[in-house]
């Protein structure tokens, strides 16, 4: 029992969730119809296949996390106990954890909007709240990096590998 407590770790759970999130995402990608495909040229799964790969090397690398497994193998088990939880009720859980559940919230309201308001408009809004809750508080830094970052991306898959990204309420400027 005391092996089950320090392998299943806070990281490990998270390193699963991402883990499924992102082969789940890669098997939507999977599925996208080759009527949208242009032969000699990176298709529209491109971007999903890659972003797939990213999240699901990062909730492995998670899974394996290399500290955990140290601290695991390096401590005895009383020293490796989890963090007892903030308070007794779910509510405290939840309240020490804003930050984790916020940046989810924000994942999941991109890809469900992106198609809608559009590559670049989504990626810089995900990008902005995600150096925000990552306790960023320069404003000039956050506003600068996610543009740069954004705009980085987009002409890197619309210019580099020729892939046509939803323009949404951007699309008056392209007209």
């Amino acid at each position: 029992m005391d092996i089950l407590k320090q392998f299943v770790t806070r990281t490990r759970i998270e390193g699963v969730v991402i883990l499924s999130v992102a082969l789940a995402y890669l098997w939507e990608a999977h599925n996208v119809p080759e009527f949208y495909q242009i032969p000699g040229v990176p298709g529209p799964t491109t971007f999903p296949y890659l972003l797939g790969l990213v999240f699901a090397a990062c909730g492995a690398w998670l899974l394996i996390s290399p500290k955990d497994l140290w601290r695991m193998w390096s401590k005895p088990a009383e020293a490796v106990a989890a963090p007892a939880p903030a308070g007794p009720g779910l509510g405290s859980r939840i309240a020490s954890h804003w930050h984790l559940i916020a940046m989810w919230a924000v994942v999941l309201a991109y890809l469900w909007f992106m198609p809608d308001i559009g590559f670049p408009v989504a990626t810089f809004l995900l990008l902005f709240t995600f150096f925000y809750l990552l306790g960023e508080t320069r404003w000039h830094i956050v506003l600068a990096l996610s543009l740069t970052v954004t705009v980085v991306v987009y002409v890197s898959f619309k210019m580099g590998l020729n892939v046509r990204l939803p323009l949404g309420v951007l699309e008056f400027l392209v007209k």
